[in-house]
């Protein structure tokens, strides 16, 4: 660790890098650089390991990220530390893979005094691991996400908002794929206020975002996707506030995703309680499942956090043991199988009836509730209701037919 430090900013913003290197180094003696190539040729003249670097808030043209990355490369600076708005889970995904030592969130230096610095070299869980708004105190969060679409993640989602709500639950139900989500027409809502009325460039407004969920019935709200695609990029920013503020109103916060690990899905996937990763039958889910609970492992989220959902299963499949995976973030995952719902489900849903389908129920419905009670229980937030407590105790496995099946023993 050093004392001496070379830091490279926008000249208006030299005082919050100052105030971010002293939080995570007190006693640091902080120089500035004038531009990208300044701060490069400084650590050139310093004995390798001796200086700190720091740099990040630029104005200019150059990539903070890349300017970090390329002091990294140069191996002269014996810690690099990238300072930033909005830190998001793939900037600190980038960072780990280019060796960056730390990244700063500047907001959590400025408002929060007790804020923590995570380091994001990469080898564990906890390196990547980005300080988001806790959620541990309120609302569960379970966030569906897969690898690719048309799996039926989005399904899975809006009939588990359906049945929650039926149980008792106040449900806030969120479509973060901000750009092209299609969950409100699931349950037949036409319009809805936009995402980016109460996101800007100027904060967050918690009371509109409160306000502009549309209810869908008693216990189920719903804050829709972007009616503009062009508009989702700013909105990714504010995805964190948004579904801590859900959580404090809701009794459960449902996440719908899209099929890319964009910024708002990195956030709810760390900032999930339970991760659901769902996969269809084809003979290549194993290899998009695999990136993706990989993917999760480097954003942070923990593997006893992460749930697999085989959707589109033949029925007598349900409740037959999985196969031995080991894929990394699956050591340890609880495993489902949702039966395939037919063209009656996805005729359904595609007419924006979920409620109906709920309350047709079947196999398919009876399938998804048997994945999420199981998860609600091992959060404490099982409902008191009959129907759910049976959803709990999963179905028994079902036994294999064989030739001695009704005979212990045969000559």
């Amino acid at each position: 660790m050093t004392d001496q430090w070379i830091g490279f900013t926008s000249d208006e913003c030299r005082e919050e890098l100052e105030r971010a290197l002293h939080q995570a180094h007190p006693h640091a003696h902080l120089v500035f650089a004038q531009s990208p190539s300044d701060i490069r040729c400084r650590l050139r003249d310093e004995e390798p390991g001796t200086v700190g670097a720091i740099v990040g808030l630029s104005s200019l043209s150059v990539s903070d990220v890349n300017l970090a990355a390329a002091l990294v490369s140069d191996h002269r600076a014996c810690e690099v530390v990238l300072v930033a708005r909005f830190v998001t889970g793939s900037l600190r995904s980038r960072a780990a893979q280019a060796g960056i030592s730390q990244v700063i969130d500047i907001d959590d230096v400025l408002f929060d005094d007790l804020a923590l610095r995570t380091p994001v070299t990469p080898g564990g869980e906890s390196d990547v691991a980005r300080r988001l708004p806790s959620v541990e105190n309120h609302a569960p969060l379970i966030v569906f996400a897969s690898g690719r679409g048309g799996v039926g993640k989005t399904t899975l989602c809006a009939v588990s908002a359906a049945l929650a709500s039926h149980w008792g639950m106040r449900v806030a139900l969120c479509d973060l794929d901000l750009a092209c989500g299609n969950l409100p027409s699931y349950f037949g809502v036409g319009s809805w206020r936009d995402f980016t009325t109460y996101t800007s460039e100027d904060g967050f407004d918690r009371q509109a975002a409160l306000a502009a969920g549309v209810a869908v019935n008693k216990g189920l709200a719903l804050w829709g996707p972007c009616e503009r695609p062009e508009l989702a990029e700013r909105a990714m920013a504010h995805v964190g506030p948004l579904l801590t503020t859900l959580s404090e109103s809701a009794d459960l916060v449902l996440v719908d995703t899209s099929s890319t690990c964009t910024d708002a899905v990195a956030q709810a996937m760390q900032m999930a309680q339970r991760l659901v990763l769902v996969h269809d039958v084809g003979t290549a889910s194993i290899t998009y499942l695999a990136r993706t609970s990989a993917l999760a492992v480097r954003l942070g989220v923990a593997r006893a956090r992460i749930a697999r959902v085989e959707n589109g299963c033949a029925l007598r499949q349900v409740g037959a043991p999985f196969s031995p995976l080991a894929e990394v973030g699956l050591e340890t995952a609880r495993s489902f199988r949702v039966p395939d719902g037919g063209d009656e489900v996805r005729d359904l849903l595609s007419a924006g009836h979920a409620e109906e389908l709920r309350e047709l129920g079947g196999d398919f419905v009876r399938g998804v509730s048997h994945v999420l009670a199981p998860l609600l229980s091992e959060l404490g937030c099982l409902p008191d209701n009959e129907e759910a407590r049976k959803a709990a105790a999963l179905p028994r496995q079902r036994k294999g037919l064989s030739l001695f099946s009704r005979k212990r023993e045969v000559a």
